[in-house]
């Protein structure tokens, strides 16, 4: 049998040694990212949800013609949806957690295995007081693993450790704040060298925004 040459061994050395991320699926020649719109702060149990989100291949190109699902977890007890379509590349699924509580939501591309866990959301009592709001680093953390960020960046002083170091590791970082904002409103038209891969226009709100660069500038290494 004859010997792979050193190129192909380092080829396939890369290929079974490179892990995927969770918000990005491996392709030949790119990758996808599921990225939701308006995430709530909560949910009231008995009472759909509704979750609007996008896939995008190569981080950019909007992706249709798929089968996305969702499923919402809180112990034993689950509700699952399948997403339909609203526009290209916008997919919405209507779940309704029965029970108040703490709910895991994972969003299923229907591309390969890539899928997206959004932190936990608080399902309250149907009638119960609203929760007060969030603060901005807060809900920026929130963000930061619903926005599909999580997939590419690490940071591991925040418990958010489930990316890879495809864009810059963030753990212990802070920047100015007002790069921030103009690269998270246009990361094309604010370059920065990362490498092969270039941050995608994720149309953030003014709001999210802001909340996001008070997370990524929070200081949570005591574990706040």
């Amino acid at each position: 049998m004859k010997k792979p040459s050193r190129a192909v061994s380092l080829t396939l050395a890369l290929v079974l040694t490179v892990a995927v991320p969770p918000a990005v699926v491996a392709l030949m020649g790119g990758w996808a990212t599921i990225t939701v719109e308006d995430l709530p702060d909560y949910a009231v149990a008995g009472e759909p949800l509704n979750l609007r989100f996008t896939i995008r291949q190569h981080g950019e190109e909007l992706m249709s013609d798929l089968r996305p699902t969702v499923e919402a977890k809180s112990g034993l007890v689950g509700a699952s949806a399948v997403a339909r379509p609203s526009s290209k590349g916008v997919y919405v699924a209507t779940i309704t957690p029965p029970d108040a509580g703490e709910w895991t939501v994972t969003i299923h591309s229907g591309l390969g295995t890539s899928k997206l866990t959004l932190l936990p959301i608080q399902a309250i009592p149907r009638g119960a007081a609203v929760p007060p709001p969030l603060s901005d680093p807060d809900r920026g953390r929130r963000l930061f693993v619903a926005k599909g960020c999580v997939g590419c960046h690490m940071r591991n002083e925040a418990g958010l450790a489930m990316g890879e170091s495809i864009g810059p590791e963030l753990t212990g970082k802070r920047y100015q704040a007002d790069f921030l904002r103009r690269f998270l409103t246009d990361p094309a038209a604010n370059p920065t060298r990362t490498g092969t891969f270039r941050m995608p226009n994720l149309a953030l709100k003014p709001a999210e925004i802001a909340s996001l660069v008070a997370f990524i500038n929070s200081d949570r290494s005591a574990g706040n």
